[in-house]
C-alpha cells in the first residue's frame, strides 16, 4: 500500500486594509497587522498578529523570508497556517484593491 503527502487549501476568510494596516477576518475573528509591524513585514521579518485589544494572536511573514521573489504572505494562528498569495496581499496593502482571499492550508496524506 503506497502512501501519498499532499496538500490543500480551503477558503477561510479575506485580508482587507484597516485605517493604516491590515485587517485578516477569518470566520468571524478579526486580527490585525498594525502599521509599524506591516512596515517590518515588508522589510522580510517577521510581524505579530494581533486580536481587537493588542495582545498577539499568531505570527505573519513573507515566504519565502531571504528571497528576491516573495510567493505568500503567511500567518500562523492557533495552530492553524493561512496563506495570501503576494500578488493579492501587495496590492491590498498599495490600495489598489480593497480585498483579498485568505486560504487556510491543510496538509494531507493519501492512501493508495
Amino acid at each position: 500500500m503506497a502512501r501519498g503527502m499532499g496538500e490543500t487549501y480551503t477558503n477561510a476568510g479575506i485580508l482587507k486594509k484597516a485605517g493604516r494596516g491590515i485587517v485578516l477576518d477569518i470566520a468571524g475573528a478579526e486580527f490585525f497587522l498594525i502599521r509599524e509591524d506591516l512596515n517590518a513585514l515588508m522589510n522580510n521579518q517577521a510581524a505579530d498578529l494581533v486580536n481587537y485589544d493588542g495582545d498577539a494572536e499568531g505570527i505573519a511573514w513573507l515566504s519565502p523570508l531571504v528571497s528576491p521573489r516573495k510567493a505568500d504572505m503567511t500567518g500562523v494562528i492557533a495552530h492553524r497556517i493561512y496563506s495570501v498569495p503576494y500578488r493579492g496581499f501587495s496590492q491590498v496593502v498599495s490600495g489598489d484593491r480593497q480585498y483579498t482571499q485568505v486560504r487556510e492550508y491543510h496538509s494531507c496524506r493519501n492512501t493508495r
